[in-house]
């Protein structure tokens, strides 16, 4: 399961938080933007894919950067 997190939600910083794997929806969710965008973005890079396919990592993070964030992802989820 892919889990979406914000670390300190209260700063205004521009990091976010995955985990492996990268889905397509999570992406865009967590970027604020629509499923069909994160497509269309995708397919710039020629990578086509449906909503529930793995975003290959580094184009996940150039298009977080295009959307004026800093992905970071992880392997596993941090341990509380």
């Amino acid at each position: 399961m892919n889990r979406v997190s914000v670390e300190n939600p209260d700063d205004d910083d521009d990091r976010i938080y995955l985990t492996r794997p990268v889905i397509v929806l999570s992406l865009a969710q967590i970027l604020g933007i629509k499923p069909h965008i994160m497509l269309a973005e995708l397919m710039k890079r020629k990578v086509f894919s449906y909503p529930l396919d793995v975003v290959p990592d580094s184009d996940a993070k150039e298009i977080a950067r295009k959307f004026h964030r800093i992905l970071i992802i992880r392997d596993e989820e941090p341990e509380a």
